[in-house]
């Protein structure tokens, strides 16, 4: 890739994840943003396979899954 074309997915990814956050959830907040944002994706259609939005939704998922094992283990325990 050329440096413009990084500069211009710079752009953009910053762009998305100032709405939808495609990055490690590292608070409350940002886990009720992204439950909200999730649940929004999924009423567009994202909860459909073959949807443009389905490998958003899968992405962002990942991303709350990971947050929910730490933050409320099924086991349980208590949150770390």
């Amino acid at each position: 890739m050329q440096h413009i074309e990084i500069e211009n997915i710079v752009h953009h990814y910053q762009e998305i994840c100032h709405s939808i956050p495609l990055y490690p959830i590292q608070s409350e907040n940002e886990y009720d943003r992204a439950i909200q944002v999730l649940n929004e994706l999924l009423d567009a259609g994202g909860a459909n396979e073959n949807h443009p939005l389905a490998s958003l939704v899968t992405l962002l998922g990942h991303f709350i899954a990971e947050y929910e094992k730490i933050h409320y283990p099924v086991d349980g325990g208590l949150p770390h």
